[in-house]
């Protein structure tokens, strides 16, 4: 069955596959720092933060060691005293202890948030991996249908329209009025002519249409 398209303008298919391009462009480049922001954000929460507040447990586990171990050579440096002033020594090691808690928060925060995360970027990944497969593929077969429809219809337009063969106008006869054209034959040959009319005959002296005169008798001849 033929199929029939209502183009009115061809400048409009130009006009769409500037804007198809464009768009393309940009939703490339959106995936591209969608991708590149998914990434940064992964080795920050995986290596950075992690590794970061590992590496303050470890340093905040040595500084309360240290601030148990002064407030012990304090309380034995003042063994066999009545007052025994070991208070800056407490409150040190109070501060060493909540900030090891914090540094052990963080730690198990980030990694529960990390498999969060990776679960965040498999889910973006199945919903934006068909754009970018159209981007290239389907979209570079319509660019090129495009381009095939525009050649198309320039050639279309670059056709000469056919032209009416112009027939000559009958011409006027002697009296005015114009002239038969000869009927053609029985079988299709050259065209029947009119018969000529017989030629009329011969009259020695006599006018047309007269009874022929008598003779005169022979003089030599008998006498009636």
């Amino acid at each position: 069955m033929s199929q029939s398209a209502n183009v009115r303008s061809i400048g409009a298919i130009h006009d769409f596959k500037v804007a198809l391009a464009n768009f393309a462009e940009d939703a490339r480049n959106a995936l591209t720092g969608t991708e590149m922001e998914l990434r940064r954000t992964r080795n920050w929460l995986q290596r950075e933060q992690l590794s970061y507040w590992q590496t303050q447990v470890k340093r905040r586990n040595e500084q309360v060691a240290m601030a148990r171990t002064e407030l012990h050579r304090r309380r034995l440096s003042q063994q066999g005293s009545d007052a025994i002033s070991d208070t800056e020594q407490k409150e040190n090691l109070r501060a060493a202890v909540r900030r090891l808690e914090e540094a052990e928060h963080k730690v198990a925060l980030v990694k529960k948030w990390v498999p969060i995360l990776e679960h965040a970027i498999s889910e973006y990944h199945s919903a934006a991996q068909p754009l970018g497969d159209r981007l290239t593929g389907a979209l570079v077969n319509s660019m090129t249908l495009l381009d095939r429809m525009v050649a198309s219809l320039e050639s279309y337009l670059a056709v000469a329209p056919p032209t009416t063969p112009a027939f000559p106008e009958p011409s006027a006869g002697p009296s005015g009025s114009a002239a038969t054209a000869p009927r053609p034959g029985a079988n299709g040959d050259a065209p029947e002519t009119p018969a000529e009319a017989p030629p009329a005959p011969e009259t020695s002296g006599a006018v047309a249409g007269a009874p022929p005169e008598e003779t005169a008798p022979n003089a030599g001849g008998p006498q009636p």
